[in-house]
């Protein structure tokens, strides 16, 4: 090997080296985007893929974004999809100030500069199970395009109640079971509508439901949403035709013991949401933070038309 090209392949590894520790730096000072993906469960075939993004401690609002997903299974990199993402603001929920307690026992205040606003919503699907690329192109306020690359893994099926099936007929606590809301709400203030029907009740009856699966008070992800606030806000328009339940995660925080019906729905994330028909079958689930227009298509979608709505 010659003098030359010696020098080369040390300079090449000095600049390689440099380029590296420049970018754990930035990391380390926040300066670098930050993904936080809400949809843990992902799946062959057509999916929700929902995200935050995080930059010097603040979530991004509005941000232009890319998409671009890689197939990069078989040896070969393929361009699967290009598409740009949207992102949906959190409408007509006010979010009071309250500490969350994450599952590391840091804690979280909403209603600062750390609220959750919003997220960015993708539809995306996959042709096999194994892991796929994401490239993230984000530009905010026409400044250049930052790229922010990840990896993520999808599964064969899911492991939770699937769009299509009967929904668990599960014997929830409700309001009269109680003496105190407070004992199956950790809300600021829990709602008695959202306590009024046992869901294999309301599958008895023939009603359709809307299940919302969330721990106010223990939030145990960064992108915290007032989940159950939003669904709230369906009652008025939604009440009459369709039954509300919030399904609280923990029966004991502390020894980290769900309620029996988390168990039977197999949920080992949240906050989770679920649209069931009058005859018990899931229409649409949504997991992580949900806005309300997304609720509200998936719940006139089954309502005029009866067909499934494969959000997850």
């Amino acid at each position: 090997m010659n003098q030359k090209l010696q020098f080369g392949i040390v300079a090449l590894c000095f600049l390689v080296l440099s380029e590296l520790i420049q970018a754990d730096a930035k990391a380390r000072a926040g300066e670098e985007i930050q993904p936080i993906i809400t949809t843990a469960e992902l799946v062959v075939g057509a999916n929700r893929f929902a995200f935050g993004l995080l930059k010097a401690g603040k979530l991004l609002e509005g941000a232009d974004v890319q998409l671009r997903l890689y197939d990069i299974g078989g040896g070969e990199v393929k361009l699967a999809a290009d598409l740009k993402v949207p992102y949906q603001a959190v409408k007509n929920v006010k979010q009071q100030r309250s500490v969350h307690r994450h599952a590391d026992g840091s804690a979280h205040v909403h209603g600062d500069d750390s609220a959750v606003r919003g997220l960015y919503v993708a539809q995306l699907s996959f042709a096999r199970a194994g892991d796929w690329g994401v490239e993230l192109l984000v530009r905010q306020a026409n400044a250049v395009f930052e790229p922010v690359r990840l990896a993520v893994t999808v599964e064969e099926a899911t492991t939770t109640p699937a769009v299509g099936s009967v929904a668990p007929k599960s014997r929830n606590l409700i309001a009269r079971d109680v003496k105190d809301l407070r004992e199956i709400d950790t809300s600021p203030r829990p709602d008695p509508r959202l306590h009024e029907v046992r869901i294999a009740d309301a599958i008895a009856q023939g009603k359709p439901q809307l299940i919302v699966f969330a721990t106010p008070q223990f939030c145990t992800s960064r992108m915290c949403g007032p989940v159950v606030e939003i669904v709230r806000t369906l009652l008025p328009s939604y009440g009459k035709r369709v039954a509300f339940t919030h399904q609280e995660i923990w029966q004991d925080f502390a020894e980290k013991k769900m309620f029996p019906t988390v168990e039977e729905w197999r949920l080992d994330t949240e906050p989770w949401v679920f649209v069931v028909d009058g005859k018990g079958i899931i229409r649409a689930k949504f997991e992580g933070l949900v806005t309300t227009q997304e609720l509200e298509t998936a719940l006139n979608r089954f309502l005029r038309q009866g067909a499934p709505v494969a959000s997850r």
